[in-house]
């Protein structure tokens, strides 16, 4: 069982027609996968392969009882200080308010891939059942940009001196900004957190790496 369910797909990240009758596209089965492949995919890409085969075994079904101290704090969240600032990692899950930015990314996958259903006659667009067929592009670009703000936002530096927009390092106080940006009181990506926590981590590769870009209102 992944760390979120079918639940956290309603409101702003709504998928529709999970809880009816859909023998021919198979909505939930469809978005099961989905949850179950895009867990895996951006969990293994923070963490590295090692770490995400050993961190899966506690959510299994849930969280489990036993999952250490340092996983249960990339799930539910942290507040820590990283060279007097103090930093707050949200977590991977919010069950209260059903947010995580695993759904997010699963929310963008499923309406990509999930724009037309396979007939005996090739493609064919999704019939709705009500209302009327508007272009999903506007708000899967929000939802993306808030999933590419949660992993990685704040870390954009890589190891040739650079920031992601080929800029050079911020110099400040004559010290190197590894983020690229001035640190600042508050929220931090899963990403940020991580390489802020890596002595906690030691299975954690810290090789640069990056997920995806933000994207424009366009979707590019």
């Amino acid at each position: 069982m992944p760390l979120i369910d079918s639940t956290y797909f309603e409101n702003s990240n709504i998928v529709a027609n999970i809880n009816e009758p859909d023998p021919d596209a198979k909505t939930d089965n469809v978005l099961n996968l989905k949850i179950i492949k895009g867990e895996r995919d951006v969990l293994s890409f923070a963490f590295g392969f090692e770490m995400w085969e050993d961190f899966k075994q506690y959510i299994g079904s849930g969280i489990a009882p036993n999952t250490p101290e340092n996983y249960r704090k990339i799930i539910e969240g942290d507040t820590y200080i990283k060279d007097g600032i103090n930093c707050f990692w949200i977590g991977l899950i919010e069950p209260e308010t059903k947010e995580s930015l695993i759904a997010d990314y699963v929310y963008c996958t499923y309406h990509d891939e999930n724009q037309t259903q396979t007939s005996g006659i090739g493609e064919v667009k999704i019939d709705n059942k009500v209302g009327n067929r508007v272009s999903m592009t506007p708000k899967t670009t929000k939802v993306w940009n808030r999933f590419i703000e949660k992993l990685q936002g704040g870390f954009r530096s890589n190891p040739s001196g650079f920031t992601l927009e080929g800029k050079p390092y911020w110099f400040i106080n004559g010290g190197v900004d590894y983020y690229g940006v001035q640190s600042k009181t508050g929220k931090v990506s899963l990403m940020h957190f991580l390489m802020d926590n890596k002595e906690l981590y030691p299975l954690l590769n810290t090789d640069y790496r990056r997920f995806g870009e933000f994207q424009n209102e366009w979707g590019i």
